[in-house]
């Protein structure tokens, strides 16, 4: 397990990957304050995405089966800067579907590193009946971001891409 000044320096690291000024003082704020994780009334973990050229995003995280098989499933819409975050414990081609999910989503599968590793762009839900079938990566991931269909073409991310996930207590 790293130390914190390992994970600090990981993170500035990112942070000047990303040139985004917004991700630097995301990150000054995150580490002098030691805030508690956020949370709704339900409990539900949040974190924040900065991506490539400074865009700010809020996430949901999904880190157990449970949330992590509900996902985005029956929700009417995703906000333009919202999406949820997936955190698995292994390194895995992790496959997912739109089964009950009623809004065009990106499926964005990220390395331990938090760069982007594939993009299913802009899925459509699967139909009420008939086949709904899964979109597997072709190289494996640690965590899959879900954000409103469109947006990855919209940020212009790409493989390879750092994006920076802000969290407390920090993602596994």
């Amino acid at each position: 397990m790293p130390d914190e000044r390992t994970i600090i320096d990981r993170l500035k690291r990112e942070v000047n990957a990303a040139r985004g000024l917004r991700a630097a003082l995301l990150l000054a704020a995150a580490c002098a304050l030691s805030l508690p994780p956020a949370a709704s009334a339900e409990g539900s973990r949040w974190a924040v995405a900065v991506m490539p050229k400074g865009e700010e995003f809020s996430l949901e995280v999904a880190a157990d089966d449970a949330a992590r098989a509900r996902g985005y499933m029956f929700r009417e819409e995703v906000g333009g800067r919202e999406g949820m975050i997936f955190v698995f414990d292994t390194m895995e081609r992790h496959p997912f579907w739109m089964k009950n999910c009623r809004v065009r989503l990106d499926i964005i599968w990220l390395d331990a590193l938090f760069r982007v590793v594939e993009i299913a762009h802009d899925l459509v839900p699967c139909p009420e009946q008939g086949d709904c079938p899964s979109v597997i990566p072709k190289e494996p991931a640690r965590y899959v971001l879900e954000v409103a269909g469109g947006t990855a073409r919209k940020l212009g991310l790409k493989r390879n891409d750092p994006i920076v996930v802000l969290a407390e207590p920090k993602l596994p």
